[in-house]
C-alpha cells in the first residue's frame, strides 16, 4: 500500500495580532524571511504583525503580505526540518503563496506582487464597498436561490466559496448580503459574518482582477516544481506557466470551490493535510471530506517540529 501523500495548504485572509510570532524567537528561516521582507515593503511588517495596531494590520495592503509571510515562513521552516509536500493548494491569496512555494516565482517576486495586489484590492473595495458572510446548513441549490433573490433588487450577492455540501461563503453589496442572511436564517440556516474588508471573490472585484492581470502579464514565471490544485483546469492542477496568469486572476472576481479542490486532492492520494500560517480551517474542512485523512495546522516552529515528528513516528 502506497503511503498517503502530503498536501500543504495556504490560507487567504486570516488576520490576527501575533500571527507568525506566537513563539519567540523566530526559527532561523522565518527570521531571514522577515528581514528580507522589510527591504521589499519599506516598513517593518514583523513589528506590525507582532504588536499592531490591529486596524492597521487589517488593511488589505498590510494583511496580504502578512499572511503570505507567516505561511511561507512555516513552509521554509518545515523544509529545514526535511518535510516536503507532494501537492500544494491555496485559497485566494494562498494561491499566490502556493505558486511561490512551487518555485514558479521567487520569494522576492512573489512579495512584490502581493504588495501590489493588496494595494489594488484596497482601491477596489473603496470603489465598490461590500461584505461577506457564511451560510451553514443549506443545500447548494437553496443557497444559490437565496443569493439570486437577494440580488434581484439591483444589488450583488453571489456564492464566493463552496466549502462543503452545506457550507457556503457569500459576497456582494452590503444590502444584498444582509437580505440573503435574513432569508437564510428564515430557512433554518446558521449565518456567520466574516470580518473582510470588501466583497472578495465577487463580480464587484472584476476591475481588480483585470488590473492584477496586467501585472502578471509582465511577470516571468518558471515551471512549478510541485503540482498546484486548480479546479478550473481539466487535469485538476495548474498546467504550467501558461495557466498561471488565469489561475491567479480568475478567483479574484469569482468563487473558490474548496469542495472540488479537496476532491482533486483525494483523487491524487492525499491523506495528510497541513495548513501553513494563520489557519482559516481549510485543513479541517478538507480532512472532513477525505475519509481516513489526518490534518495539521503549522504556524510556529514548535508546531512544525511536532508535525515532522508525527510523520517520522
Amino acid at each position: 500500500m502506497k503511503p498517503a501523500k502530503k498536501a500543504f495548504l495556504f490560507p487567504g485572509h486570516s488576520v490576527r495580532l501575533g500571527m507568525g510570532h506566537r513563539e519567540p524567537p523566530l526559527a532561523p528561516a522565518a527570521a531571514r524571511l522577515y528581514a528580507a521582507a522589510e527591504k521589499i515593503l519599506g516598513y517593518d511588517i514583523s513589528a506590525l504583525m507582532k504588536a499592531g495596531p490591529l486596524e492597521e494590520l487589517r488593511r488589505t495592503r498590510n494583511s496580504q503580505p502578512a499572511v503570505f509571510l507567516a505561511s511561507l515562513a512555516a513552509f521554509y521552516d518545515l523544509a529545514a526540518l526535511g518535510v516536503a509536500p507532494e501537492i500544494l493548494a491555496g485559497r485566494s491569496l494562498g494561491d499566490l503563496t502556493a505558486v511561490v512555494a512551487s518555485g514558479a516565482l521567487s520569494f522576492e517576486e512573489g512579495l512584490a506582487l502581493i504588495k501590489r495586489r493588496g494595494e489594488i484590492f484596497e482601491r477596489a473595495c473603496a470603489r465598490h464597498p461590500g461584505r461577506m458572510a457564511v451560510l451553514l446548513g443549506l443545500p447548494e441549490e437553496s443557497a444559490r436561490g437565496i443569493c439570486a433573490q437577494a440580488a434581484a433588487s439591483g444589488g450583488v450577492c453571489e456564492i464566493a466559496g463552496v466549502n462543503t455540501d452545506s457550507n457556503f461563503v457569500i459576497s456582494g453589496t452590503a444590502a444584498a448580503v444582509g437580505a440573503a442572511e435574513r432569508a437564510a436564517r428564515g430557512s433554518g440556516a446558521h449565518v456567520m459574518d466574516i470580518a473582510m474588508p470588501g466583497p472578495f471573490h465577487s463580480s464587484l472585484m472584476r476591475e481588480a482582477g483585470l488590473e492584477f492581470g496586467e501585472l502578471l502579464d509582465k511577470t516571468g514565471f518558471s515551471e512549478p516544481r510541485l503540482p498546484i490544485v486548480n479546479e478550473r483546469s481539466p487535469s485538476g492542477f495548474v498546467g504550467g506557466c501558461a495557466e498561471l496568469r488565469e489561475f491567479l486572476t480568475a478567483q479574484i472576481h469569482t468563487g473558490v470551490n474548496w469542495k472540488q479542490r479537496t476532491a482533486i486532492m483525494q483523487a491524487a492520494g492525499v491523506g495528510v493535510i497541513c495548513e501553513l500560517g494563520p489557519s482559516q480551517g481549510m485543513a479541517r474542512i478538507a480532512s472532513g471530506l477525505i475519509p481516513g485523512s489526518s490534518f495539521y495546522e503549522v504556524e510556529t516552529h514548535a508546531e512544525a517540529a511536532a508535525f515532522a515528528a508525527s510523520l517520522a513516528a
